[in-house]
């Protein structure tokens, strides 16, 4: 028989205990045991297996804040820090732009473009600059248009008498060919009144039979 796969329930834990469970509950080796079943600690408090341990890539790019707040602190202690000190914010704000947290925050930034940005002085406007400006201001600083519709220009006022000879004329309906009944067309054919030659049709038993209804099966 083989190994067992799972380990029986005692008296002090009810329960079957899988061989995955055991060899999970094997403490690791960076963890140094005191014999109370606890890792060691230092007096503050720190475990001393993580003073002793690698850090990894993604621990230490999750370790920087985030680049904005490096911006923010660089422009505001920009006359207030020595050179050193600005350096080594750089060199900060460089680490923390090439982690791959900044790149799925899509806050990546061109150093050397933001550089040249800060360093570059605003140049004032020329006299056709302020000219175009001004005009435009002028443009925008006077009153709507009134895009209302002109008025009608209607002829002299008629009485109704005047009127009505022309009104009287307009209101008969034309003798036009559309206005026409169907019953006074040349080829109109009365839907009542049955053709000749279908008196004389003879059906054939094609016919009768596309023509009997479908016998139905009723249920017992």
């Amino acid at each position: 028989m083989g190994k067992p796969k799972f380990d029986p329930p005692t008296n002090t834990f009810p329960y079957k205990i899988s061989r995955r469970l055991n060899i999970l509950s094997v403490p690791r080796k960076y963890i140094i045991d005191t014999g109370e079943g606890m890792p060691a600690l230092t007096p503050r408090g720190i475990r001393k297996s993580a003073l002793n341990s690698q850090l990894s890539d993604r621990v230490h790019d999750a370790a920087w804040p985030y680049l904005r707040r490096f911006l923010i602190i660089k422009r505001m202690y920009k006359h207030r820090f020595d050179q050193e000190r600005l350096e080594r914010i750089d060199r900060m704000i460089e680490a923390a732009n090439t982690t791959c947290y900044s790149k799925l925050a899509n806050c990546v930034l061109d150093l050397k473009k933001q550089d040249t940005k800060e360093v570059k002085k605003k140049r004032g406007w020329s006299e056709s600059e302020w000219k175009k400006h001004m005009d435009y201001i002028s443009q925008i600083a006077g009153p709507r248009k009134d895009f209302r519709p002109p008025p009608v220009k209607r002829g002299p006022a008629k009485p109704l008498t005047e009127l009505l000879p022309r009104i009287n004329q307009i209101c008969w309906r034309p003798d036009f060919k559309v206005y026409r009944r169907l019953s006074q067309e040349a080829g109109y054919r009365n839907p009542v009144k049955v053709p000749p030659a279908a008196l004389k049709y003879v059906i054939s038993d094609r016919t009768k039979k596309l023509a009997a209804p479908r016998v139905i099966p009723q249920p017992m």
